[in-house]
């Protein structure tokens, strides 16, 4: 959808001047509300490929499940900042979030997601890997599991465990669960947001964003890790070499 510009002129300026009552979170990216049904996201790092990622989940994920936002339009402003104006919903953010029974639901939502599949790792869009597994200096796009899993045995040292993807499915990951991404509605359903770094990876990587952070979100990241379907014996295994590929990451240009 392509907004006329004058509409996109006091979208740039609603968020330049917010309301106060209109500021819907201003954690990392800004979200502020610029109609009764509609929201817009808004910063630096706010890019086209992440408004696409998450119109491609907002198609492909059964809302019964999980909600997440209609995507309606993207466009760049000043200095290049992406506005994502997107469907505005109802509900509220609960950080800390420790309470087993809700930690239970997004295991849920996550087993959910391994029954949808793909052939070639990466973003739903096809665009560049980016998240937390990824360095922020590259940009990535794999065109097989192979490619994807040379790459981190690039990054791992002599004496590091080897990685071996072969079996691993693709399945849907969020790649950012964390209680400030995650919406609850009056009925108890939630709905997922900040789709940037998502896509078709092995479910290990799922269960890597977590252990990295883990602690870091109070016992929230411990608690769904131990709710969380387990691993496959072949995956589980990789744990190790995959944490090394990370922690290499942060600390060597390879």
């Amino acid at each position: 959808m392509t907004l006329p510009e004058d509409f996109q002129t006091s979208v740039i300026a609603a968020c330049a001047n917010p309301l106060p009552e209109n500021v819907v979170s201003q954690h990392g990216k800004r979200i502020i509300r610029i109609s009764d049904d509609k929201v817009v996201k808004w910063g630096p790092d706010v890019t086209k490929e992440e408004a696409k990622n998450q119109e491609l989940a907002y198609e492909l994920v059964d809302s019964p499940v999980v909600r997440i936002p209609r995507v309606y339009a993207f466009f760049a402003g000043h200095q290049d900042w992406g506005y994502i104006v997107m469907e505005f919903i109802e509900g509220k953010v609960v950080n800390p979030l420790e309470d087993i029974a809700a930690i239970k639901k997004v295991a849920v939502i996550l087993d959910y997601f391994r029954t949808l599949r793909y052939s070639i790792p990466g973003p739903l869009c096809r665009g560049f890997c980016r998240g937390l597994l990824f360095p922020e200096t590259e940009d990535l796009i794999f065109d097989s599991l192979d490619d994807m899993e040379k790459w981190f045995n690039s990054r791992l040292l002599e004496h590091n465990p080897k990685l071996s993807l072969q079996g691993c499915e693709l399945v849907l990951c969020h790649l950012d669960i964390a209680p400030r991404n995650i919406l609850w509605q009056d009925d108890g359903s939630l709905c997922l947001v900040d789709w940037e770094s998502a896509g078709y990876y092995p479910r290990l990587f799922e269960f890597c964003s977590q252990w990295i952070i883990e602690d870091k979100d109070g016992s929230f990241n411990r608690l769904l890790l131990d709710s969380m379907r387990p691993l496959s014996d072949q995956e589980s295994t990789q744990k190790e070499a995959m944490l090394c590929a990370w922690r290499n990451i942060q600390k060597y240009p390879l």
